[in-house]
């Protein structure tokens, strides 16, 4: 016969009990610690996340994100620096904070993207781009197309001398040609491209106190022109990188660049200092206005459509 095992003792019953309640509570405890694990590292990064969103990848802090189709220009009105204009290809954005918001202005359907307001005329906008060239004479509240000789209106380069708002510089990418105009952008001449232009874009900007005085980005080189496009010099060294736009420092005293590696300035020895910012990606868009004491706001854009601004000359950048 089989011999069958004799009955557990009650004893041994409660020991056995007790030790499968303890494995019980420690695979509970090492699935609770998983679990918080797991929730520590969602948490982190979400909060990664955020940063990034917020600030961008390098920690420069983004003030506001367009969510335009493309992000062309930026202009600061001199007479209020509160003031900045946005221009995208379907017309502009205006915002009377210092770019914490944006509102639609009152341009709208025209490509904007070259904006210029002269610092000896305030109240005049201009506006230009492909298949567009319109002036403002009001601040931006009516609009008008000057009369004019350009043989087209590809214009994917545009400068007014701050000095005198009737002196305007346009590259025609149609014609390959490069105009000036001393009437307001109703007669026009034709000038001398730069050398070696072989681009579609051609960032140009004018002196503070010379309207003679031209400067335009070939690449990655500056060239300047003392007789209104006439001739053309190369301006030394040129900064880091691919220039995509230019702008004159409100205190005539130096230049901005800004490139597919971030923003420049031509300091008076002629020497490019990078600025202590990085955006996430190429700057398409730099304005420079002036606060009051004397400080520059410098405000730009790039290719992801973050905006970015200075209150001290590029050394820091503001925060939301």
């Amino acid at each position: 016969m089989a011999k069958t095992a004799p009955p557990r003792s009650s004893r041994a019953q409660r020991r056995e009990e007790a030790r499968r309640q303890a494995r019980r509570r420690r695979q509970q405890r090492l699935l609770l610690r998983g679990g918080l694990g797991v929730i520590v590292i969602l948490a982190a990064a979400v909060a990664v996340w955020w940063l990034v969103a917020r600030t961008g990848s390098s920690g420069t802090p983004v003030l506001y994100q367009f969510r335009t189709q493309d992000f062309h220009s930026l202009a600061i009105d001199p007479a209020d620096p509160q003031t900045i204009y946005f221009g995208h290809h379907g017309g502009l954005l205006v915002s009377r904070d210092g770019g914490r918001s944006w509102q639609a202005g009152t341009l709208s359907g025209v490509d904007a993207m070259q904006l210029v307001i002269p610092l000896a005329d305030p109240d005049r906008i201009y506006a230009s781009g492909h298949n567009a060239f319109t002036v403002s004479r009001d601040g931006g509240q009516t609009w008008e197309v000057p009369a004019h000789n350009l043989p087209a209106l590809d214009l994917h380069g545009f400068a007014v001398a701050p000095s005198d708002p009737d002196r305007i510089y346009a590259f025609e990418l149609g014609t390959f040609s490069l105009y000036a105009s001393s009437d307001g952008g109703m007669t026009w001449e034709t000038r001398t491209l730069p050398p070696n232009v072989n681009q579609g874009m051609i960032p140009l900007a004018v002196a503070a106190e010379d309207p003679q005085h031209l400067y335009a980005g070939v690449g990655g080189q500056i060239w300047e022109s003392l007789d209104g496009g006439q001739s053309w010099r190369q301006a030394g060294p040129g900064p880091g990188g691919m220039i995509m736009a230019l702008a004159v420092s409100a205190s005539g005293k130096g230049l901005y660049a800004g490139t597919d590696q971030g923003i420049w300035k031509l300091d008076n020895s002629g020497t490019w200092q990078k600025l202590p910012a990085e955006p996430r990606d190429a700057v398409l868009a730099v304005a420079v206005g002036r606060l009051e004491g004397g400080a520059e706001r410098v405000v730009l854009v790039d290719a992801q459509g973050n905006f970015y601004r200075s209150d001290d000359g590029g050394r820091t950048w503001v925060s939301r």
